[in-house]
C-alpha cells in the first residue's frame, strides 16, 4: 500500500497518458484495436435519463406559464411538492386529523365550496355568495374573495406580503397552520369542519 501511488514510475506515466487522452491527444486511429476505431455507443440508460429530465423541465416550464395555473394547480399541486412530502410535514407539524383533512380537501379542490358542490349536484350555483358571477374555487376563497380580506391579512399575509400563489399556501409547510387558521376564522366551512 502506498498513499496515492505517488512517486511510482509506472503510475506517474499512466497519469500523464490519461491526462493527454482527456485533453484529446490520443493515439492515431490506425494504431488502435478495431473495436476502438469506431465511435463508442452511447449508454441507453443515460439517454433515457437525459430525455426524462428534459421532458420534466419542459413540462414544468409549460405548467408555470399557463394562464389557468390556479385552476390547474388544484388538479395537481403535486407538481410543486409530492403528496408524500405533504403528509410527512403534516405529521412533523403535528396537525390534527381535522386540520390534515382540511388541507387535503383544499389541495384536491374537493371541498364544500360552491364551485365543487355545483359540479357534484349539491349546490344550485357555482358562484361565490359574495361575488356575483365569480365561481367559488379554492383559489378564489383563499386568494381573492373580498369578503375574507380581513382574515386573509391576519392569517395568510407574511410580513405584509401577499402569498404568491395558491401552490405556495398549500405546499409550503410554514403556511399549513396559517391556512387552517384562515379557514377557521372565515367561518365559511364551519358546517364541514366545525368552529
Amino acid at each position: 500500500w502506498t498513499p496515492g501511488h505517488s512517486g511510482i514510475t509506472g503510475n506517474e506515466m499512466g497519469d500523464e497518458e490519461a491526462k493527454r487522452a482527456a485533453a484529446g491527444d490520443s493515439s492515431p486511429k490506425k494504431d488502435l484495436p478495431k473495436v476502438f476505431q469506431k465511435r463508442l455507443p452511447h449508454s441507453v440508460s443515460a439517454r433515457k435519463q437525459a430525455y426524462q429530465k428534459r421532458s420534466e423541465e419542459i413540462a414544468a416550464q409549460i405548467w408555470g406559464s399557463s394562464p389557468r395555473i390556479d385552476r390547474l394547480a388544484m388538479r395537481d399541486i403535486r407538481m410543486h411538492r409530492p403528496l408524500r412530502f405533504f403528509h410527512k410535514h403534516a405529521i412533523k407539524l403535528q396537525l390534527t386529523r381535522r386540520q390534515h383533512s382540511m388541507l387535503v380537501q383544499l389541495r384536491t379542490g374537493h371541498i364544500g365550496l360552491n364551485g365543487h358542490l355545483f359540479k357534484i349536484g349539491r349546490a344550485l350555483t357555482a358562484d361565490c355568495s359574495h361575488c356575483e358571477g365569480t365561481v367559488e374555487t379554492v383559489a378564489h376563497f383563499l386568494m381573492r374573495c373580498p369578503a375574507y380580506e380581513r382574515e386573509r391579512r391576519l392569517y395568510l399575509h407574511r410580513r405584509g406580503r401577499h402569498p404568491e400563489s395558491i401552490a405556495e399556501l398549500l405546499t409550503t409547510p410554514e403556511a399549513f397552520k396559517r391556512v387552517t387558521r384562515f379557514v377557521d376564522a372565515s367561518k365559511r366551512l364551519g358546517a364541514i369542519f366545525g368552529d
